[in-house]
């Protein structure tokens, strides 16, 4: 697949989330229906040490990385995905883990275990569209295939 240029438009991302909780035969489900904002995070965490040949100056090494997703949008009942995150609403430990997979634009897919937490099913004025929100945190580090 080419590679594209110019603007990237956010739709193009591509997520999904398996909804049998991280088997060995994941069931993947777009999260896309009623969904209108997905927000990395890329939280480093630093070092910053300073030696006697810096003359005081320090260098910073980044020794370690937590990766995460907030996802938000209204409330589709019926969608798959998101009834599946409902569901995991009064669940805790490895009740909460299942896999995600994010394909960006040009081919490149992020595949991993994830923590789901956060999660709101419902809220806002009685005349708007219930809100539905959540955070997927990567479990360790996620497999990265790079674009074909």
């Amino acid at each position: 697949m080419p590679e594209e240029t110019g603007f990237l438009m956010n739709y193009k991302n591509k997520y999904s989330i398996d909804t049998t909780g991280g088997s060995e035969s994941p069931v993947w489900a777009p999260l896309a229906a009623g969904i209108n904002n997905v927000e990395p995070d890329f939280a480093d965490e630093t070092d910053d040490t300073a030696y006697f040949d810096g003359e005081g100056f320090s260098n910073e090494d980044v020794t370690g990385l937590k990766a995460s997703l907030s996802v938000s949008g209204h409330r589709k009942l019926g969608d798959a995905a998101q009834d599946y995150i409902a569901g995991l609403v009064f669940k805790v430990g490895e009740g909460r883990k299942t896999q995600l997979k994010w394909e960006q634009p040009g081919g490149k897919t992020i595949t991993g275990s994830v923590t789901i937490s956060n999660i709101k099913t419902t809220g806002g004025d009685a005349n708007t569209k219930g809100t539905f929100e959540f955070t997927a945190t990567f479990n360790g580090k996620p497999t990265v295939t790079p674009t074909p």
